[in-house]
């Protein structure tokens, strides 16, 4: 498996300080933070269209078009 595309912008590439050739694959703490709290907010926004759509007799949809 891959990495999933939406932590591509959080990997950093460190060169190994044991004198060799490879190289190390991590991922930047803030730009993973910055992902899970954009997922998070989009989650919110969401559940809260659901809300609206589950009590709403016209099915709440207009608001958000």
């Amino acid at each position: 498996m891959g990495t999933p595309e939406i932590l591509i912008p959080a990997i950093r590439q460190y060169k190994h300080n044991t004198g060799g050739d490879g190289f190390v694959v991590g991922y930047d703490k803030e730009g993973v933070n910055k992902i899970v709290i954009d997922l998070q907010n989009q989650i919110i926004d969401l559940k809260a269209c659901l809300r609206t759509c589950a009590n709403s007799a016209k099915g709440g949809l207009d608001q958000y078009s």
